[in-house]
C-alpha cells in the first residue's frame, strides 16, 4: 500500500516570505537531524531568525520530495505540529 505524506491546507501551501535553507539527506540522516530537533520523523522544519529550516529524506518512504516540501514549508508557515485543517 503506498505511503503519502498529509497536503497541507491552501491558507498555508505558498512559498516562505523569508529565507529557506533546504537539506536534503539520506533518510537515516534525516531522521537523526529531526530527532536532534525533537521531532521523530522522516522530515522536519522549524522557524529560526526568520528563515525557514527544512530537513527532506532521500531514499524515504515516499518518493516524491516535493511532496515533503509543501508539507514542512507548511509549518514554517504556521500550520500547526498537529495538522489542523
Amino acid at each position: 500500500m503506498p505511503i503519502y505524506v498529509l497536503e497541507p491546507p491552501v491558507r498555508y501551501n505558498h512559498p516562505y516570505s523569508g529565507p529557506v535553507i533546504e537539506r536534503v539527506l539520506p533518510l537515516n540522516e534525516a531522521r537523526a537531524a529531526c530527532a536532534r530537533m525533537g521531532a521523530h520523523a522522516d522530515a522536519c522544519s522549524w522557524v529560526a531568525k526568520n528563515k525557514c529550516y527544512l530537513v527532506i529524506p532521500r531514499g524515504g518512504p515516499v518518493k516524491d520530495l516535493n511532496a515533503y516540501v509543501r508539507h514542512e514549508r507548511a509549518h514554517c508557515n504556521g500550520w500547526s505540529e498537529r495538522h489542523e485543517q
